[in-house]
């Protein structure tokens, strides 16, 4: 038909493609590795920088005699033992681990190992700069262009660390990788998402966030092949130059949306003629006529709809998805770079928590079907909670397994899928006009909770190890508590505009109502009903009847 209106969001799949085939299959899940880098890149640190406080041995008198004088010698090479006696590096002792890192390099263990934490955290902090500076570029350039842009600029500060030999340096270059994963990641995303029809999006959305744990399966493979560091990072690189690759080779163009938002009518309707080709469906455009209608995206204007005295409820379930949001991340990556706090054996346990966030991602849209928006979010931080106060019991299974292990991987899983919640809860209680931006906020809360995160695990060493273990309890409670406050949007039409969530917020209020007085009169109809089995003989004490 003629004059298809092309509003925001821009559905080109719905228009023309009405069936699947390999060619289209494969092209999008082609999309899904130009993101491999992304999960390889966050946790390299992890492998590159790892502490090896169970690899080490005597120099000094000093070190022997405490050796000697041990209850249990055969495991005095710890952590205790040589930060509790201040040891030194070179004159107490010296490592013995066939992995090589920056941080034996440079000294940084016991008192100096925040520093380690900083290398690991300050990625978030270049992934917020990014994010907030994503939306002009995208904009400016495009998806498809700004995600090249993102993953060229990954791929220069990887090349870099591999031959960094200075600790600022390296700073600096992990604050501008994770600018660049951030733009990559985010604009991969939209420019896949915008391309694919709507039954195809939740699939593609799925697989694309497992991409982020195939890097990591890949990041653990090499790590355990390459003693190295400054070759684990070259390795990163020649990884994200293999993710940059399917940009150049797939036909998939630029978002058919931008190119109407920038003028370029022709350009949008070769695009949709590309997917046609693509599906097999055959469908003509020659008698189609696209026009977009432009809305404020502004969020300068938008900001203005967040007032108390406008659009409370807006304001309110925004705040509360900000704190959950900030807890989520901040539990979700403390447990992605403490896992060498919890066990030995780095390479294993790091494998099975990243089969467990596969896991994770495949089961949480099964969860989310079964038990709904609001009740799957609590199950899953239910399970968190659980799982942390399970593990503070001493319950060893083998020398290198233990209870606490095997629950953190479950706890793992359960924070993992409740971080997916969380990325479609936020999504189906915000407008579609302040959609993007409450996104951006709620995302922004979170780069704050991962860069924090790295940081708790400080805490094994100086404090009891179920101190952090209650701490994530804890935060999971107060994320509990924060849902209890939001609506349930399960089955529920997506929220157009701010006025929308007032009205959906004012016909809850209107249920729980029209609920609360059936039920006044179910009990009085029982209460009745016992009453009459008495026979008319009541008695009457001191409790409420």
């Amino acid at each position: 038909s003629s004059g298809i209106n092309a509003e925001w969001p821009l559905r080109p799949g719905d228009l023309i493609v009405d069936r699947l085939s390999v060619k289209l299959i494969l092209n999008f899940l082609a999309v899904c590795c130009t993101i491999l880098n992304t999960g390889a890149a966050t946790y390299v640190t992890i492998f590159t920088g790892y502490i090896p406080y169970n690899d080490w041995k005597c120099l000094s008198k000093n070190c022997s005699d405490l050796l000697a004088s041990a209850d249990a010698p055969e495991t005095f090479y710890n952590f205790n033992s040589m930060c509790k006696n201040d040891l030194v590096a070179g004159i107490d002792f010296e490592w013995t681990s066939k992995k090589h890192t920056f941080s034996i390099d440079w000294g940084f263990y016991c008192k100096s190992e925040a520093k380690l934490s900083l290398v690991s955290s300050i990625i978030f902090i270049g992934s917020l700069v990014g994010l907030l500076f994503s939306t002009c570029l995208f904009d400016w350039i495009g998806r498809k262009r700004g995600a090249i842009f993102g993953s060229l600029l990954t791929l220069l500060s990887l090349a870099a660390s591999a031959v960094s030999t200075s600790y600022p340096v390296l700073i600096l270059l992990r604050a501008v990788s994770g600018f660049g994963l951030i733009v990559n990641y985010t604009g991969s995303y939209c420019w896949i998402v915008e391309l694919a029809p709507t039954f195809l999006r939740n699939p593609i959305s799925g697989f694309f966030t497992l991409g982020w744990t195939a890097g990591t399966f890949i990041l653990i493979g090499m790590s355990y092949f390459i003693n190295q560091w400054h070759q684990i990072y070259l390795a990163c690189a020649i990884l994200n130059v293999l993710g940059i690759i399917p940009f150049f080779l797939l036909p998939l163009p630029v978002s058919p949306r931008f190119s109407l938002i920038k003028g370029k009518k022709e350009e949008a309707m070769k695009t949709l003629q590309v997917l046609a080709q693509l599906s097999g469906s055959g469908a003509s455009l020659d008698t189609i006529d696209l026009v977009y209608e432009e809305r404020n995206q502004s969020y300068l204007k938008q900001i203005k709809d967040f007032k108390p005295n406008i659009h409370p409820t807006m304001l309110k379930e925004t705040l509360l998805g900000m704190v959950v949001w900030f807890m989520v991340s901040l539990i979700s990556y403390s447990y992605q770079f403490g896992w060498s706090k919890i066990g030995n054996d780095l390479h294993s346990i790091y494998f099975f928590a990243a089969f467990g966030d596969e896991v994770a991602y495949s089961t949480s849209v099964l969860g989310c079907k079964l038990l709904g928006r609001k009740k799957a979010t609590f199950f899953y931080f239910g399970v968190v909670i659980v799982m942390n106060l399970l593990a503070m019991l001493d319950v060893r299974f083998t020398a290198t397994w233990s209870l606490e292990h095997l629950v953190s991987i479950i706890g793992n899983i359960a924070t993992s899928s409740a971080f997916v919640m969380m990325y479609l809860y936020t999504g189906e209680l915000a407008p579609t006009s302040h959609r993007g931006m409450i996104l951006c906020l709620s995302s922004s809360c979170a780069r704050i909770g991962s860069f924090v995160g790295p940081y708790v695990n400080l805490l094994y060493g100086l404090t009891d190890r179920r101190v952090p273990l209650a701490l994530f309890a804890g935060l999971s409670l107060l994320a509990c508590v924060a849902v209890w406050f939001l609506p349930d949007t399960t089955g529920r039409s997506v929220p157009e505009t701010p006025g929308d969530v007032e009205k959906y917020s004012e016909k809850n209020k209107e249920e729980e109502e029209e609920g609360g007085k059936r039920d006044e009169e179910k009990a009085g109809i029982v209460f009745a009903n016992g009453l009459n089995g008495l026979n008319g003989h009541v008695v009457y004490d001191d409790r409420s009847v």
